[in-house]
């Protein structure tokens, strides 16, 4: 008779209550985990974007830096014409890129464009885009060396990963203005 007392075994409400403290566990430790993953995603996102707005403003200022004849506003279709905008808001650059090729750069919707073809992704959302051109009229007497200064306001992913920026470089012509 003492043999079947010494095989005690978990009872069925032992049971059930370790098993339902194993499945909140699991559940809380699921949740946090799948929390995790979702904030990973959203951050690599937001980087991506950063990353190709950064690709884009490099691309600008490379382009600029090497071109000529620089015009901010509309109007500035032909390949030679130049004029300084030192204030207002002047979404559009035109320049003589080093090619020879007039090149326009604007703001367009959300997205910056280089000669109507879209350089920012979807991701990023652009609200304001202003060049500021000195020194650009060949002849003047201001003496300066020719630079453009680009300001852009906007903002990258959504809802709550939503981080706004504002960038503004100044670029100088590589080639002197000695004409």
């Amino acid at each position: 008779m003492k043999l079947a007392n010494s095989q005690r075994g978990f009872t069925l409400i032992e049971m059930t209550v370790s098993l339902g403290l194993f499945t909140i566990i699991m559940f809380i430790a699921t949740s946090a985990f799948l929390s995790i993953v979702n904030t990973d995603r959203k951050a690599r996102s937001v980087r991506i974007a950063a990353d190709n707005l950064n690709i884009a403003l490099e691309d600008m200022s490379r382009r600029i830096k090497t071109g000529s004849n620089y015009y901010c506003g509309a109007g500035g279709e032909t390949l030679l014409s130049v004029n300084n905008c030192t204030s207002g808001v002047n979404s559009i650059l035109f320049f003589t890129d080093q090619n020879g090729d007039r090149t326009k750069y604007e703001k367009f919707g959300t997205s910056i464009r280089r000669d109507g073809t879209p350089i920012t992704s979807t991701e990023i959302i652009i609200s304001g885009l202003n060049f500021i051109v000195s020194g650009s009229a060949v002849g003047s007497a201001d003496n300066k060396q020719p630079m453009v200064t680009i300001v852009i306001d906007g903002s990258l992913g959504s809802g709550a990963t939503e981080s706004g920026f504002k960038i503004q470089t100044t670029v100088t012509q590589r080639a002197y203005d000695n004409q």
